[in-house]
Order: C-alpha cells, then structure tokens, then sequence
C-alpha cells in the first residue's frame, strides 16, 4: 500500500469511491481498504482486450452487500451486459477463486439469469492494482 496517501474517512462503506474490501472481503494486511477503480483504468486500460471468463471462477460479493437487494431496482435494470466488468487475477479473495469481481457483478447477475455460464472482462493482475489500494476508516456520527 503506498504510504504517502493519506486515509480517506467516511460515514459508510457505501460511499467509498471503489470496490471497497472489509470483513470477508479484507485483505489480510488491512481491515478496511479500497481499490480506486477510476485511477487503475486509467493507468491500464488503454489497448485492454476484454477476456472471456466462467462464472464459477469469479468471486464476485453477494447481492446484499450493501444491506438490501443490489439484484432488482434500477441499478439493477439499468446494468448494460455489453460493458465488461472488471476482474483482479490471483488477489485474495473469500472464495478462494481465481478472479476477484471488483467492478460489474449486476451485469454479471443479468447474464447469469439469462443462462449464461461466461462473460467477458477487462482482466488485471493483483501486481498491477497495488499501487491504487488505499485505507479507509468510517467515523462515527458523533
């Protein structure tokens, strides 16, 4: 984690500006962090080929994650499947698989429901995605 950032405080997980990774989703040198997702795209995406991965590879968090049903409403019906998602290769993840969901899992979800076992990507390595994991903290409301 670079140390020259400094600790981004919020009222919630929910508002933090990335895939956020607490509790299960931590990894294991610190208890709340975040990948900013807009800085790693910048930096990687450009001639990025999406890859076509399985389902059944790819840890993605569950529809709840955030306390209600991410899985209907209009986030939901508004997730177009043409866009990729964004998949971390080999970073830790809870279910032990080889890809890490850390942007798309509506999309993905939409997919599923329509029979599909694969989608396609924009794949990085964990090595890659370093640099841009910060720490976060929530503060009480006070």
């Amino acid at each position: 984690m670079p140390l020259d950032r400094s600790i981004l405080r919020v009222s919630s997980p929910s508002s933090v500006p990335g895939h956020t990774m607490h509790g299960d989703w931590a990894l294991p040198e610190s208890e709340y962090s975040y990948i900013a997702l807009f800085d790693l795209a910048k930096k990687h995406m450009l001639g990025k080929q999406s890859e076509t991965v399985r389902f059944s590879d790819i840890c993605a968090k569950p529809g709840n994650w955030f306390g209600g049903d991410d899985f209907t409403g209009k986030r939901y019906e508004d997730a177009d499947v043409k866009y990729p998602g964004m998949l971390i290769h080999v970073m830790p993840n809870p279910c032990d698989l080889p890809y890490r969901m850390v942007d798309g899992r509506r999309r993905m979800e939409k997919l599923r429901r329509s029979g599909l076992d694969a989608g396609t990507f924009y794949v990085f390595e964990f090595e890659d995605c370093k640099e841009f994991i910060s720490d976060f903290l929530i503060e009480e409301n006070s």
